[in-house]
């Protein structure tokens, strides 16, 4: 027998003997193929990122909650959270610093009491995000949202946004809220000439302003004005590229009278996180009168007896 024939004849056998195994690994094999091809031909799944990175500011300062504190800043937060959430007013005022007790709630708790029931009207809920952090403050937004899951609330869904400041008090961090951020004290800033003398006492930094407290005493036997809005940039915050004027000295005129002393609270936009320092305030246009207040209320350059300026240096 011929090789050729022998070849073919145990081909055939090989076939009617395995023949049903050939034909299943073959639709196997194709089957792989047809899926193969349908899987590369399917278009990609968009997968959302969570870029959610509470603890990393919106703002470069160049300064991040440290890692080893993040754990508490958010505890912190969620402990005065909760206390405010369920009414545990006093536990939740002690979580505040004192400046915060003082300025924002004139130091009652009662005060406090009506924030939390204003606010803290249903169940909340929140999310926070730190913003931006200077000198070792930790100022975060927070957002705080009626919890429609606890409530079953299906209209007239509110939200309230503010900022937060953690800051480290007796070696305790706590929070400072309603934008507010502290208090600095100052001493011997003071601008005296024979006229009048004016005190710079301390100053109250929220996120968006700072509120200069200033004592003046008249040394004179007539009136004397520092502002009243007859003129533009009377009282002036100086940030070395910048000026800043006081905001509202329209409506709350700056006029001492004959050896009087009076305390004002200055006014000026002032971002606690601009990189800006104080360097001056500026009493551009110091008018004096004689002892007629109608007169001093006008305030006039021209009816004035003497009109200068004075600028104290902040440190």
């Amino acid at each position: 027998m011929k090789p050729g024939t022998r070849i073919l004849l145990a081909l055939r056998n090989f076939w009617k003997k395995y023949w049903k195994y050939i034909v299943i690994v073959a639709v196997i094999w194709i089957g792989i193929i047809i899926i193969n091809n349908y899987l590369k031909n399917l278009p990609e799944e968009n997968i959302v990122a969570n870029t959610y990175t509470p603890d990393l500011p919106v703002m470069d300062t160049g300064e991040v909650v440290p890692e080893e504190e993040r754990e508490e800043v958010n505890l912190v937060i969620d402990t005065f959270f909760n206390y405010c959430n369920n009414k545990q007013y006093l536990n939740a005022y002690n979580m505040l610093t004192t400046d915060c007790q003082e300025y924002v709630y004139s130091g009652s708790l009662e005060d406090f009491t009506k924030y939390v029931d204003e606010l803290f009207t249903t169940k909340k809920i929140y999310n926070i995000q730190n913003y931006s952090n200077v000198d070792g403050v930790y100022i975060y937004d927070i957002n705080i949202l009626d919890d429609i899951l606890s409530t079953g609330t299906t209209g007239g869904y509110q939200t309230h946004r503010e900022k937060i400041a953690l800051i480290e008090e007796d070696a305790t961090l706590k929070i400072s809220n309603q934008g507010y951020i502290g208090k600095t004290n100052f001493s011997n800033l003071t601008g005296e000439d024979q006229y009048l003398k004016i005190d710079v006492l301390y100053k109250n930094m929220s996120y968006d302003r700072e509120e200069y407290a200033v004592e003046i005493t008249n040394k004179t036997d007539g009136y004397i004005v520092l502002a009243n809005g007859a003129a533009a940039n009377e009282i002036t915050l100086n940030l070395g590229d910048q000026t800043r004027p006081a905001l509202d000295v329209v409506n709350d005129n700056l006029i001492i009278a004959p050896g009087r002393t009076m305390n004002y609270f200055l006014l000026f936009d002032k971002y606690y996180d601009d990189n800006k320092n104080p360097r001056e305030l500026n009493f551009n246009l110091i008018r004096l009168y004689g002892n007629d207040l109608e007169t001093a209320q006008e305030g006039s350059t021209e009816n004035s007896n003497l009109a200068y300026s004075m600028n104290i240096k902040l440190k």
